[in-house]
């Protein structure tokens, strides 16, 4: 779909940016909103699920929040359309479920929505002084507002910031974070090293992927018992989100996600 901001557009995406400041929150507050199918969705509960919480607060009438709505699917899908440890949803202002289930049919969303005036919307755009949108919120299990502001919503925008909030991509060709395999700096710009364990010593090979699932670079080396350092080439990589995995014996035994900035 060609993408273009009008003169409206454009004036809206300037009064947004100039908003930002005025969301001045420093911890969740719980609230509950219904979805278009009637299923009540409480964020607390979540939060103590372990789930990162991504919000996007939309109208149907604004430009920028058509403009990158579906951005936010791809986002939601990345991380595994709710089953991985991040939920998404969308909360809308001042519409009407019909309103809202024909913006989701336009734009191709599949996550759960809730109408600001029959889902709950408008009450919680008041709780989190949201005064734009679209605006995008990233709350932690911890009880950090880790992000009250992702701009340009873009799908690689939300992206990166929900991996710096400890997301796990799940829908890049199944690549999930490790726990035992690190990228440091994350994230890196010239230089950047690969670190893991291993219980023995083998022959691998260090795979990098982008977020669509191609290989961009493939390597083979010896590793050892215990713990082991590899550079990685991110010189030669361009702005983005990018996995790396460890495999042996065609098994992937160690996979880690990281930014290129």
């Amino acid at each position: 779909m060609a993408r273009y901001l009008s003169l409206f557009t454009f004036i809206f995406v300037l009064i947004s940016g100039s908003l930002k400041s005025q969301v001045n929150l420093e911890e969740p507050i719980n609230f509950t909103v219904k979805t278009l199918d009637s299923e009540l969705i409480e964020l607390f509960p979540l939060l103590e699920d372990g789930k990162i919480v991504v919000i996007n607060f939309f109208s149907t009438s604004c430009g920028p929040c058509q403009t990158f709505a579906h951005d936010f699917q791809i986002a939601y899908e990345n991380f595994g359309e709710n089953q991985s440890n991040v939920y998404f949803y969308g909360i809308n202002y001042n519409g009407t479920n019909y309103q809202v289930a024909q913006f989701a049919d336009i734009y191709q969303l599949f996550m759960p929505l809730s109408s600001g005036l029959e889902g709950g919307g408008n009450a919680a755009f008041e709780l989190y002084e949201t005064t734009s949108y679209p605006t995008v919120f990233i709350l932690t299990p911890d009880g950090e507002i880790f992000n009250n502001y992702v701009w340009e919503p873009t799908s690689e925008n939300i992206t990166n910031a929900v991996i710096e909030a400890g997301g796990m991509l799940v829908g890049s060709s199944e690549i999930q974070q490790d726990k035992d395999a690190r990228v440091f700096p994350n994230p890196a710009s010239h230089q950047a090293r690969l670190v893991f364990n291993l219980d023995y010593s083998t022959s691998i090979v260090i795979k990098i992927f982008n977020t669509k699932g191609v290989l961009l670079h493939q390597a083979g080396n010896m590793a050892t018992a215990g713990e082991n350092y590899f550079e990685l080439p991110v010189f030669a990589l361009s702005s983005g989100t990018y996995f790396v995995v460890v495999e042996a014996n065609h098994k992937a035994l160690h996979r880690a996600a990281f930014l290129v900035k």
